[in-house]
């Protein structure tokens, strides 16, 4: 009778009400699922977490390799200092000429300051930070591979417990024994409920070996290494035990059938800690004659050399079962006898089914867990080879030698700094006077009356005493004089180690002047904070009045205030010498922006020398550079024209001022005819300018009588003193 019973509802229709026994296999195949699915994901974790251990790793072991080359780098330099200090304590001073000063000593102090870096850049810190993030990735992936390991042995645990719920089912229909849990290398006996043909002989019991053999006639179970001699069936024949949880042997038997299920794994292991390897022997009998017909499979990690085939006869020929399987694992076909048409009992059909389709899904779950198998095993390779103890036993050690290295140094050093002291110092050189300034004589037109060179006045003659020393008067008593024991040499300065200040930036500058200038207008007492800041290292630098014009003319305007503030710190920055021109254009100031007196280089001639002039005339100068600012100057600026004319030359070589001449010619004879339209008023204006110079090469303040010619001549201006 079959195991489903049927119910009747109210609407008359019929319910399959599902036994308990197929309940319990329905359940355990749906946690054997689960549990499968959990030990695949966590297995690709542990994975992901293996790979993250292993980069953290190599850039760990890159930052400790970095720190082993710091250091070899760092005792090479510190072994440099003993160098130079032996080299210079072998110099001798009799026949070399040496200094303090000379470059063997340079370099030797340059020694020490290249160990110092060398040491410094010893980072232990950052490699530290490293292997921490190493050990902490390492802690991640084996907890993450213990989970993995954990899953994987809740699945093999589920998936025997589903064989157990279908073992169950099948005992519904027939015979079903349990047998060899927990051995080793042994058979038993299983008695038949009919005959079964081996080699033309009928055999009515067969033994179950525990190493995945079926022996007829004979207990040969025990046999692992090879084919047992009786005659017998292996299907992956091996080594295996039944040793560990979930594994054992069942029997199961009806009138027409005969199935076998081994669940094993490989001697000697005692846990579930690994998939199972489960073999199956399904045969239908013909109970008259024995003839039998079997499928026999084999799934999860069977080894290489496991033993498929059937010896019919003792100690006969082995004859291989042939691997229908295309896939993973192994599916075979053997028989004995006639053959037959497999008798199917209507009775129990239908858990026939339900035991076979329950079979093959648990086998299928089972061979699943073949990858994460072999995953658990290179990541636990994966995890040992994670080694981070020996990376920290080297940063311990490099910490230890780069204080060992300071130390080494500073000895080192102060032997150099006695080496050094040793020398004789560098001499002071002896004050150069400079050459007396040579005249400078600016060329005029004839038609302009030359300076007159003033003889100096002669200086008197004042007769000077002689004054004699006094004469010492002896002493009463001549005593000599007690010996004084030299005082000891003073202790060796250390080398200094003294960078320059770098120059103010447009930013610093920007910030100063945000700070003083609180009304939007530049006091004197403003510029005179900016000078003393400018100065506050002793000198002022050409980049640092660049800075200066730019933080000022950032907010776009460029006062009037603001230009002599700068022209005031250009002047410094020269140091008394004349104010280049590529100075003043760097400052973002022209010849006008500079105080009427103050000296300019505006080029150097053919043969290199510097040509000096004042601000004044260079800036009237610039009016000759071209017809049309000549034109336009005659008439804004009459003043400024004679300025010019009578400057010709003074910022020229002797073959430039004659073709300068003959320009400033052609350009008055081309604009006579605009000279003569000119208003009375512009002539007459330039005819007043012309009166009022003095000495005929710088005009005075005013452009003619009543002020300034046209507007544009600016009074003198004074140039700021920094405070004492």
């Amino acid at each position: 009778m079959s195991q489903s019973s049927y119910a009747t509802d109210e609407l008359g229709s019929e319910q399959v009400v599902v036994s308990p026994a197929q309940q319990a296999v329905n359940s355990s195949l749906d946690t054997a699922t689960t549990e499968v699915q959990q030990a695949v994901d966590a297995t690709n974790t542990a994975a992901t977490a293996i790979n993250t251990a292993q980069t953290e790793l190599s850039q760990a072991s890159t930052a400790v390799t970095q720190v082993t080359q710091a250091i070899i780098t760092a005792q090479t330099s510190v072994v440099l200092i003993d160098t130079a200090t032996a080299e210079i304590n072998a110099i001798d001073l009799t026949t070399t000429s040496i200094n303090q000063g000379s470059q063997v000593v340079n370099d030797a102090k340059e020694t020490v300051i290249t160990a110092q870096t060398a040491i410094d850049n010893i980072n232990i810190t950052a490699a530290q930070s490293e292997v921490s993030q190493a050990i902490a990735a390492r802690i991640t992936a084996s907890t993450a591979q213990a989970v993995a390991q954990t899953e994987l042995t809740q699945a093999n645990i589920a998936i025997d417990n589903a064989q157990t719920a279908v073992n169950n089912l099948q005992a519904t229909i027939g015979t079903s024994t349990n047998v060899l849990s927990g051995v080793d290398d042994v058979g038993i006996r299983m008695n038949l409920p009919f005959s079964l043909l081996m080699g033309g002989t009928l055999y009515n019991n067969v033994y179950v070996g525990s190493n995945a053999t079926i022996t007829f006639g004979v207990n040969d179970g025990w046999y692992y290494s090879s084919t047992p001699p009786a005659p017998s069936v292996s299907i992956a024949g091996y080594d295996w035990t039944t040793w560990s949880t979930g594994t054992g042997i069942t029997y199961a038997t009806t009138g027409t059938s005969l199935d076998i299920a081994w669940d094993l794994r490989p001697f000697p292991q005692q846990d579930a800690s690994t998939q199972m390897a489960q073999i199956r022997f399904n045969a239908d009998v013909n109970p008259v004659n024995g003839a039998w017909i079997a499928d026999v499979t084999a799934t999860g990690p069977i080894p290489n050399n496991a033993r498929f085939n059937v010896r019919e006869t003792t100690n006969g020929t082995l004859i291989p079962i042939t691997d229908t399987n295309s896939g993973a694992g192994f599916a075979g076909h053997i028989s004995q006898g006639p053959a037959f048409t497999p008798y199917v009992d209507p009775n129990t059909e239908t858990v026939q089914a339900a035991v076979d389709a329950a079979n093959e899904t648990i086998a299928a779950l089972n061979q699943s867990l073949s990858p994460v198998v072999v995953q658990n095993t290179t990541n636990t390779s994966a995890i040992n080879a994670i080694n981070t103890t020996s990376l920290i036993n080297i940063l311990n050690s490099a910490v230890s030698t780069k204080t060992s290295l300071q130390t080494l140094l500073t000895t080192n050093a102060q032997e150099l700094t006695t080496a050094i002291n040793l020398l004789p110092e560098v001499p002071t050189p002896q004050p150069v006077l400079p050459p007396p300034p040579e005249p400078v004589f600016v060329e005029v037109p004839d038609s302009q009356p030359l300076p007159v060179e003033q003889s100096p006045e002669p200086v008197p003659d004042v007769p000077v005493e002689e004054v004699q020393p006094p004469t010492p008067e002896p002493d009463p008593v001549s005593e000599p004089e007690p010996e004084v024991a030299p005082e000891p040499a003073p202790e060796p300065e250390p080398i200094p180690d003294v960078a320059p200040e770098p120059p103010l930036t447009v930013e610093e500058f920007e910030s100063i002047i945000d700070d003083l200038v609180s009304n939007g207008e530049l006091s004197n007492s403003d510029a005179q904070s900016i000078l003393d800041a400018l100065s506050a290292d002793g000198e002022i630098t050409s980049d640092e009045v660049t800075s200066l014009s730019e933080a000022l003319s950032n907010d776009g305007e460029f006062t009037q205030e603001e230009r002599e503030l700068v022209a005031e710190a250009l002047i410094e920055s020269a140091n008394g010498e004349a104010v280049t021109a590529e100075a003043i254009e760097e400052a973002g100031l022209e010849y006008s922006d500079l105080p009427a007196e103050t000296p300019v280089e505006v080029r150097q001639d053919e043969n290199g020398n510097e040509v000096i002039i004042v601000a004044e005339v260079a800036a009237a100068l610039q009016v000759l550079e071209s017809p049309s600012e000549l034109v336009s100057a005659i008439f804004n600026d009459p003043g400024q024209v004679i300025l010019a004319l009578s400057s010709i030359g003074a910022d020229m070589s002797t073959e430039e001022r004659e073709e300068a001449t003959k320009m400033v010619v052609a350009t008055v004879v081309a604009t006579g005819a605009a000279i003569n339209a000119a208003t009375g008023a512009a002539t007459s204006a330039a005819v007043s300018a012309a009166r009022t110079t003095t000495g005929g090469t710088t005009p005075t303040s005013g452009g003619g009588a009543g002020g300034p010619a046209a507007g544009n001549d600016k009074p003198k201006r004074t140039v700021r003193r920094r405070k004492p």
